[in-house]
């Protein structure tokens, strides 16, 4: 089954969207509620915009490079992932239990690669598979 872009990148707000307010949902009820901070709108927001701009990078990466060294793009989604917990871990949030939010907000950062990572195969042209 081969997906267009558009298809995909809806498939993968949905899937990372969903996750999120589960996430979301249960953090806020078993710990700490941070929906002053981070509302469920802007998570889900910020799901779409990443997936429809890593599956536009990932389409030019392909249009490029067709389809050798995917590794590279892999590793570069990889590592651009792993750097935006910086953010997180040196913001300065105005909440009673401040120190927590690293750990509210560091595991949705992985939510959307892990997900592309899983299902980017799905939108690969049929050249070689």
């Amino acid at each position: 089954m081969r997906l267009n872009p558009i298809s995909f990148a809806l498939i993968l707000t949905s899937l990372s969207s969903f996750l999120g307010f589960i996430y979301f949902y249960f953090f806020s009820h078993f710990l700490f509620d941070f929906s002053s901070l981070l509302p469920l709108w802007k998570l889900i927001a910020t799901y779409f915009f990443l997936s429809f701009l890593i599956t536009l990078l990932f389409k030019l990466y392909l249009s490029v490079f067709k389809q050798k060294y995917l590794w590279v793009f892999n590793l570069f989604l990889v590592l651009v992932s792993f750097c935006s917990i910086l953010y997180p871990i040196q913001a300065q949030v105005f909440h009673p239990d401040e120190e927590f939010f690293p750990v509210f907000a560091i595991p949705l950062h992985f939510i959307v690669p892990l997900f592309w990572l899983t299902f980017y195969h799905l939108i690969i042209p049929n050249e070689n598979h």
